[in-house]
């Protein structure tokens, strides 16, 4: 399964605090929602997002910080990712080291923000909200099932801030193994 990913606002580099990859899971919450309502997903969503019977053998539902997260890759279902980034910024093209932060530390706050977060340093704390959704969709359980990571850089021509982006995420979803529960994806 291939699809991409849209971000559009600040991503900060080094030191990004746990409120700053909650916004960002924010705002790609959106789009892998409509991803589970279309085709392959929308025929497993029932199986695999039902974590309250006693036939959800299968859920991939787990809890974090008080929400229900649905990662779609996940160890559970035998799934990786490959994911190549298309960064655009304010900065001119091949200028790495600049005010709005060095390329591989702000790939990491993307990167981080595209899985379920990790223990009390990434907790919503003050940064939870009410319009949090009852079911946050995310890309994957843990950055570790990422096999392939590319990133090209490119000159956004539009007035913005340093450190705002337009980063195009193209993700490709492998198998690594054929089971009943990843048959269709």
């Amino acid at each position: 399964m291939e699809f991409r990913l849209v971000y559009e606002g600040p991503l900060l580099a080094q030191g990004a605090k746990a409120a700053h990859k909650w916004e960002i899971r924010r705002a790609l919450h959106p789009q892998l929602e409509r991803l589970w309502k279309e085709k392959p997903l929308e025929a497993v969503a029932p199986r695999l997002l039902d974590a309250t019977s006693q036939r959800s053998a299968d859920s991939i539902v787990v809890e974090r910080d008080g929400l229900r997260f649905a990662p779609l890759v996940t160890h559970r279902l035998n799934l990786y990712a490959e994911i190549s980034v298309l960064l655009m910024r304010q900065q001119q093209h091949g200028a790495l080291f600049t005010e709005g932060g060095d390329i591989d530390n702000r790939l990491k706050t993307l990167l981080d923000a595209l899985r379920l977060p990790r223990g009390p340093n990434e907790a919503r704390g003050n940064g939870g909200r009410d319009d949090d959704p009852p079911l946050f969709f995310c890309l994957l359980e843990d950055d570790a099932l990422i096999t392939k990571a590319s990133v090209e850089t490119a000159q956004l021509l539009r007035p913005a801030p340093p450190d705002f982006v337009l980063a195009i995420v193209g993700v490709h979803v492998k198998k690594t193994m054929l089971t009943p529960a990843n048959m269709s994806l």
